[in-house]
């Protein structure tokens, strides 16, 4: 029976598998028994997911390329060695991680159920807002701007509070004009990735994550990303809606060119970075939010399973001349990342 099973699970994935090349060939002018042979030999390199294969370009990446494409699985692989678990709590809590990396953190924070009128009133003095975040979720999942500039304000602010649970209320970040240009309706935040392993700390690949058309910065829900030279603070390309795959040379709601824009006090942000990432170095694989404000960056959050997908966006393959990230996981198999030149302008070595 095991035999009969096993046999109809792989009858099923290469159905699939042909029915994605199949569509895939049609949208891209290519051989669908080449694209499914394609997908077949990726999927015993890595584990590949339709969507990686479809958002990396794989079919057009050189063999040795093909190699370095980091997946899901590959980074799953990854934690499981080198993470502590013991450790997640403190990135996965927000109230948990706003001590931690309070020094980092830079306003102020209360659990929702110590939250009265006066604290709110007190926390929207200079915004006239306040944010309120579930103590556990991601992706942008249930975070709330409040508005708390009237008494009235407040008070249906307090029962929202009340109402949605267990959770943390913070001040609302006051973005630098940069940042505030792209889009002043939101937060819009860096996102870096840091891996630690004993083949080294790496802080690598920063995102520019400015909000589309909602009031919260998040690529997974609503946002354009865009890639950012780490050494230099300057956005290397335009930006991608990475749920739609659609492409703006400028925001569509403020116009405000994305590639070339010079993000603020960028030396600083990546000094913080250099003093956060060893607090979490139990963590293997860190996505790390921060946002830039007149009087320097700020940390807004981290993740343990961070989301990857416009590091490897074959639109920008061209800033690590067609190759993934792949390299920074394979200490798993005992290999230390060796930077050719390739990821100059995306990688830095920490330690």
């Amino acid at each position: 029976m095991g035999q009969i099973s096993e046999l109809k699970r792989m009858l099923t994935s290469r159905k699939y598998i042909r029915e994605f090349a199949e569509d895939y060939a049609e949208r891209h002018g290519k051989n669908a028994k080449d694209v499914e042979g394609d997908i077949i030999q990726a999927k015993k390199l890595n584990h590949i997911s339709f969507g990686e294969y479809e958002w990396t370009n794989h079919f057009e990446l050189g063999a040795k390329q093909k190699k370095t494409v980091s997946t899901l699985w590959t980074r799953m692989d990854f934690r499981r060695k080198f993470t502590d678990r013991r450790y997640i709590g403190m990135l996965m809590n927000k109230y948990i991680f706003s001590k931690v990396f309070e020094e980092f953190y830079g306003r102020q924070c209360v659990q929702a159920s110590d939250v009265d009128a006066d604290i709110l009133k007190k926390m929207g003095e200079a915004t006239r807002h306040v944010v309120y975040k579930p103590n556990c979720k991601g992706m942008g999942e249930g975070i709330r701007i409040l508005s708390v500039g009237t008494k009235e304000e407040v008070e249906a602010a307090l029962e929202c509070v009340r109402s949605v649970g267990d959770g943390i209320v913070e001040e609302y970040i006051c973005q630098d004009s940069v940042m505030n240009k792209l889009n002043p309706k939101a937060v819009n935040v860096i996102r870096f990735y840091s891996v630690c392993s004993p083949e080294g700390s790496f802080l690598f690949a920063p995102i520019l994550t400015v909000a589309h058309k909602n009031d919260i910065a998040n690529g997974c829900q609503d946002a354009l990303t865009s890639l950012v030279d780490i050494r230099t603070g300057k956005v290397l390309t335009d930006a991608v809606d990475q749920n739609e795959m659609i492409e703006y040379q400028t925001h569509p709601i403020t116009g405000a060119a994305f590639r070339g824009v010079q993000l603020g006090c960028w030396d600083e942000t990546i000094e913080m970075m250099r003093r956060v990432v060893p607090l979490a170095s139990k963590i293997s694989n860190v996505g790390w939010d921060v946002a830039i404000t007149e009087n320097g960056p700020v940390l807004i959050e981290a993740n343990t399973i961070p989301g990857f997908t416009t590091a490897q966006y074959s639109g920008y393959g061209w800033v690590t001349d067609g190759y993934g990230y792949q390299p920074l996981f394979d200490a798993v198999h005992g290999i230390g990342f060796e930077d050719d030149g390739r990821y100059e302008k995306v990688v830095l070595r920490l330690s």
